[in-house]
């Protein structure tokens, strides 16, 4: 950077005496250079701001920092709600939905919604983005089990199911690749809860799974799109109708996560099922609890403080917990919980202690 010249302004009796400092030479630092994440990245051409992101959540994990996150519905007007009405509370994971995302491009919002997640990323957000694929074989939406024969998807390219499904994804790469060209790197996790029953792609059989998440990677790669972070995202295991969470680990994964949901229908004390998480957690270094909170809570009195008191308690503790906005399933959001700002205060800086 060339000679520098500071003033010293003195703390004593005369504070306005000034001096020059000696001579100093300042070196220009590559930060990027210095991301170096461990374990390494299951992308062989990882770009630079997604080996930056990934050691930036190492260096969490090392502090026993828990970030706070917040899922935004941008598909709607109002997405930004759910940080808005936190004022100048701050958030470290911003979540979001490619499907969503991808529909908001015809809606002509002031700030197109794509924009306004690069702004939270070089604000210093992490972005989590989750997917919500429609239904390839029936033309359903994602909740639609009339068809789901993932195989068709990894060995049939000739099938209208296959055709359907991968020209899709190819458009919504090119979000993608907005992001990557802008300097910004996600967290994707693709086909989550797997291990449940609700969505198409619930329930497979876990070689046909995973061949289908290999093959997501190799197009996502193929298509030059390296600002992924790629993170396998099971549900907590709390009944008999969800599957164990290890049979549909895939081979290659930098992250694992846990969705919970605790049922206020059904449990009267807060709690946060993480039933599974331990034992994806023997396999893969890096966890986060990629969705929690209260479900069928009209009223919000849910206390997300049980979050960060069961992190404590997991073997590895997570990088971030997310919370879900409001939506048919009650109130979610940390505006919405009666106690989610107090939590949010608790957590300095919007990082829980989890070490």
């Amino acid at each position: 950077m060339g000679e520098q010249r500071f003033r010293v302004l003195s703390k004593g009796a005369r504070p306005d005496l000034r001096a020059s400092s000696r001579v100093v030479t300042l070196n220009v630092v590559d930060a990027v250079s210095r991301c170096r994440p461990r374990p390494a990245l299951v992308d062989p051409r990882a770009g630079p701001a997604v080996r930056c992101l990934a050691t930036r959540l190492d260096r969490w994990r090392g502090a026993g920092a828990m970030g706070v996150g917040q899922q935004l519905n941008v598909s709607t007007s109002a997405y930004a709600g759910p940080l808005t009405v936190l004022g100048s509370r701050p958030v470290r994971v911003v979540g979001f939905d490619l499907e969503e995302l991808f529909a908001s491009q015809d809606y002509g919002f002031p700030v197109a919604p794509v924009d306004a997640l690069i702004a939270q990323a070089r604000a210093g957000a992490v972005l989590s983005m989750s997917w919500h694929p429609a239904n390839p074989g029936s033309g359903g939406a994602y909740d639609d089990r009339g068809w789901h024969d993932l195989g068709a998807l990894v060995d049939h390219p000739e099938s209208a199911a296959y055709q359907s499904f991968w020209a899709a994804y190819a458009e919504r790469l090119t979000l993608l690749q907005q992001l990557d060209a802008a300097g910004v790197a996600v967290v994707f996790r693709p086909f989550h809860e797997a291990n449940g029953d609700w969505f198409w792609w619930g329930h497979p059989d876990p070689a046909t799974y995973r061949r289908l998440w290999s093959l997501l990677q190799q197009k996502t790669w193929a298509s030059g799109v390296h600002n992924v972070l790629w993170a396998y995202s099971f549900n907590a295991v709390t009944g008999d109708h969800i599957g164990d969470p290890v049979k549909l680990l895939p081979a290659t994964v930098d992250l694992a996560g846990l969705d919970s949901y605790d049922d206020e229908s059904s449990t009267p004390a807060d709690e946060l099922p993480v039933g599974g998480y331990d034992a994806v957690a023997a396999r893969v270094k890096r966890m986060a609890i990629t969705e929690a909170g209260p479900y069928d809570s009209p009223d919000g009195a849910w206390d997300p403080a049980v979050i960060s008191r069961t992190a404590r308690m997991l073997t590895t503790p997570p990088l971030w917990s997310m919370l879900w906005f409001d939506d048919g399933g009650g109130k979610k959001q940390l505006g919405s919980l009666q106690r989610g700002r107090r939590w949010l205060d608790s957590c300095r800086d919007g990082f829980c202690s989890v070490g």
